[in-house]
């Protein structure tokens, strides 16, 4: 049989029928107490010396030897090992060879435990020795100042850290990886190849992407400390000019430029499932998919490596290549995708696992075992002992470990309601949520109640979106490739926005998200919840597949006629309607999913000339300027329900962006902004010398500055003009107080222009207080009547009743949240309204309101209906 494909299927059908012929499916665990302890070995060397890490393996080998002598002394009582039930060492026993039963402990395992944590000791201090030796290893004895010239390695995430007392403030920054290239300290220049992390705050440090060569200054405390190297930054980066583009910068700068064409969420998604670029990603988007489960889709995995391992090797079949070629054309697109990615030790644990996998596909044998498995742990964490510490490491381990275990138990259990393939679909995910949740809550205190229902409507789209992602970047570098990859890539598009509309949509759902005890406490008890899912799992596995015992009393005479067929036909029509059933209501959902994202994204937005947001407890106002444009004044606390609000009435571009000062609840969303693709301009105001953090963080490179009193704007129909504050004089020491910020709050005048040539006067104070308010009644004199007054800081009694008086609004609006701490709008200003007979719009009761003129009169309406 000279044909490969045919050879491949007898192996493929060989391989069915050897596993029908097992009785139970079995697991090989000689390799998993090895690695096991090297996982051990290497998490622990991040946080203790190497002595006492060596301490910490002993007993761990100590355990590990007690636990196999006392599972072999209760095995033997119990008479398993003799009967040939249980299976351990290096082969079962079998009916012709009864003597190979074994009679002791299985020292192999201990052995290779053994000589794994010290593969992984060796390794570790060869990795500490290496980057604390040289320039860097006397810079980090003699402590002090050094200056530094780095590769930004993994771009700056959030950080946050308690007071250090009651009366101090929570401090906040970005942690970043540096590769250090050159290094100067106390005068003496060396190089110094090392990557070290390094804690830093500042919009200099949170607006570094991954690739930049920088300068900086650091401070290392001169205390040695275990693991990785910490450095804290003294000041600002200096960035150096960026060196030419590389072939493979040029390859995925192509790519993300054809997919920006596609809208933010496309623009967003599909670098990210195709080769895990996420720089386009919004935060909006990218805590919706945290809240449901779906941040895995982003990131490389061995799902990414084994399908593009899996489709060069087929591909080759399919021209007639035998299995080695097919495998080595396997293997080599799966290192031009490693290079292509870029090889660091996140990717190459992907890679390891997703070839395995892949390998696994194209030999026809098991894809993976806990036996690869275990082999794949060890070799990764030897080789890079840092790897245990890592989250998404010990995520993967799991979730494949969680895939081989309890997938096929869980798959054959719920064929029993729905057909299997749409069992294997829910089960897949259902088990790697199980084995992965106790580490997950490490990360975010909360369980995602949908992330099982995301994940399975996640999940058919998934491999499409990522073959078209992978189809359009290889088309991209062909003739004409610009024109020819818009048709892969549209179709990723499409499914892009379904994940997306499906993260939205389920991140929006009451009960999203079930808060969870924190830290320690909450791992150790989501890891005892998840232990008694996967056993009952399996528990109803082994029952179902257990033959039942029968029993009864034997009676005489002839035995009772059989059932007709016709009695087992019906039977088999019954079951194959019930999960037709299960399967069709599943699919009615996903129906329902899909269509509601269409019609949200299709219905036209209501008329209006102003919107007040629903943001929760903060501020957002939109003022109109032309059809689908708007000026934005505050962001409002959350990214998701500033998104909600500018998709509902219908905003895709901000002409302007103003923070009227720099509170979270004025400048916590921005991440929609970033997601809508950014402003064209920025005005902010602060009472500190530099612009809100935030800004470099979300925002970075963008048109920002302080516009200055008497400074205006014209944007279609919008006229604004800046009221205050007036520049301050520089601080000498310290930050501002609240009521310094509050103060600080830009106000605007605002006249909107209807089609009809009528004009509607806003005032907009922010968070001012009764000491700015005075300093406004001095400066502004008429500018302060308008027609609509938004009452500042939400209503609060120190924002004073003079503002009210002076503007003689026709209307007020108080944006607050519903059932806030702060009792706001204060009883003394609703009282002041009153009074005046001014009629109020809240947020907490009437939500996201719409304003608009019609002749004479303003007209406030929900924005939804």
């Amino acid at each position: 049989m000279r044909n490969p494909a045919a050879r491949w299927a007898r192996a493929l059908e060989h391989q069915e029928h050897r596993d029908a012929r097992a009785q139970g499916r079995t697991w090989d665990l000689r390799l998993v107490p090895a690695a096991v302890g090297a996982w051990l070995t290497g998490l622990l060397g991040t946080h203790l010396t190497p002595a006492g890490t060596a301490a910490a393996a002993a007993g761990y080998l100590a355990a590990l030897v007690l636990a196999a002598v006392l599972l072999r002394v209760v095995l033997l009582r119990a008479g398993l090992v003799r009967a040939g039930l249980v299976r351990s060492g290096v082969r079962a026993p079998t009916a012709a060879r009864p003597d190979r039963a074994p009679h002791g402990p299985p020292w192999s395992s201990v052995a290779l435990s053994a000589l794994a944590m010290a593969a992984v000791l060796l390794s570790a201090s060869a990795d500490r020795h290496g980057s604390t030796s040289g320039a860097l290893g006397e810079a980090l004895a003699g402590g002090g100042r050094l200056v530094v010239t780095a590769d930004v390695a993994e771009g700056p995430r959030p950080w946050t850290a308690p007071a250090a007392g009651p009366a101090g403030k929570d401090r906040a920054g970005v942690v970043l990886e540096l590769a250090l290239h050159e290094l100067t300290h106390r005068g003496r220049t060396g190089p110094a190849e090392a990557t070290v992390t390094v804690f830093a705050d500042g919009p200099a440090w949170s607006a570094l992407t991954p690739g930049r060569r920088i300068t900086a200054v650091l401070v290392a405390t001169g205390e040695p400390v275990p693991g990785p190297v910490t450095l804290r930054a003294a000041a600002p980066p200096t960035v150096l000019p960026a060196a030419p583009p590389t072939a493979r910068d040029r390859v995925r700068g192509r790519f993300l430029l054809s997919t920006a064409e596609l809208g933010p969420d496309a623009a967003g998604l599909l670098p990210g499932m195709t080769f895990g670029e996420r720089s386009a990603l919004g935060r909006e988007l990218e805590q919706a998919m945290r809240d449901t489960g779906l941040t895995h889709l982003t990131a490389v995995s061995g799902a990414n490596c084994a399908l593009v391992t899996a489709l060069a090797g087929h591909a080759a079949l399919a021209l007639g290549a035998r299995r080695r070629s097919c495998l080595l054309t396997g293997l080599g697109a799966l290192a031009a995708f490693v290079l292509l990615v870029g090889p660091d030790p996140s990717v190459l644990r992907a890679a390891t696992m997703g070839g395995l996998a892949a390998l696994g596909l194209l030999t026809g044998r098991t894809a993976v075992s806990l036996a690869t498995l275990s082999g794949a742990v060890l070799v990764l964490v030897v080789l890079h002992p840092a790897l245990a510490a890592e989250y998404g490491f010990v995520l993967s381990v799991l979730a494949t470990a969680g895939i081989v275990v309890t997938a096929r138990p869980l798959t054959r259990w719920l064929g029993r309601w729905m057909p299997d393939a749409l069992a294997l679909t829910v089960a897949v995910p259902a088990t790697a949520q199980l084995w992965c949740a106790p580490v997950l809550v490490l990360l975010q205190p909360a369980v995602p109640v949908y992330a099982l229902a995301a994940n399975v409507v996640a999940a058919p789209v998934v491999p499409a979106v990522t073959v078209c992602g992978l189809a359009g970047l290889l088309v991209l570098h062909l003739p004409a490739g610009d024109t020819a990859a818009l048709v892969p890539l549209t179709v990723g598009g499409w499914g892009t926005q379904l994940i997306a509309g499906t993260a939205r949509t389920l991140a929006a759902a009451p009960g999203a998200l079930v808060p969870w005890p924190a830290g320690a406490p909450g791992a150790v008890l989501m890891a005892a919840a998840s232990a008694a899912a996967v056993g009952a799992v399996h528990l109803l596995d082994v029952r179902r597949r257990r033959p039942r015992p029968v029993a009864g009393a034997l009676r005489g005479g002839p035995a009772p006629p059989a059932l007709p067929e016709q009695h087992w036909r019906e039977r088999d029509r019954r079951r194959r309607r019930r999960r037709t059933a299960t399967g069709a209501l599943l699919l009615v959902v996903l129906a329902g999913l899909v269509l509601r994202a269409v019609t949200e994204a299709r219905r036209p937005a209501p008329p209006w000339e102003a919107v007040l947001c629903d943001v929760g407890q903060g501020d957002a106002v939109l003022l109109r300027t032309a059809p689908g444009r708007a000026v934005l004044v505050d962001t409002g606390p959350d990214p998701r329900a500033l998104q909600r609000c500018l998709e509902d009435s219908g905003v895709d571009h901000l002409d302007l962006v103003v923070l009227t000062h720099a509170h979270a609840d004025h400048i916590g969303g921005l991440a929609a902004v970033a997601r809508l693709g950014g402003a064209g301009e920025i005005w902010y105001a602060t009472a500190d010398p530099d612009p809100p953090r935030e800004l470099g963080e979300d925002l970075p490179g963008a048109a920002a500055h302080r516009p200055p009193p008497a400074q205006t704007r014209t944007v279609g129909g919008l006229r604004l003009t800046v009221l205050a504050p007036a520049p301050a004089a520089p601080r000498r020491w310290g930050g501002a107080s609240s009521a310094e910020e509050n103060n600080a709050s830009l106000v605007l005048r605002a006249e909107l222009t209807g089609s009809d040539g009528s004009t509607t006067s806003w005032l907009l104070a922010g968070d001012l207080e009764e000491q700015g308010a005075r300093a406004l009644l001095r400066s502004a004199g008429a500018q302060l009547d308008v027609d609509v007054l938004k009452v500042s800081h939400h209503g609060a009694r120190n924002g004073g009743t003079a503002i009210i008086d002076a503007a003689t609004p026709a209307l007020a609006v108080v944006s607050v949240g519903r059932d806030n701490d702060y009792g706001h709008p204060h009883p003394q200003i609703l009282g002041h309204l009153r009074e005046a007979g001014v009629p109020l719009v809240r947020t907490d009761q009437h939500g996201s309101v719409r304003l608009l003129r019609e002749g004479a009169r303003l007209r406030a309406l929900p924005v939804d209906g």
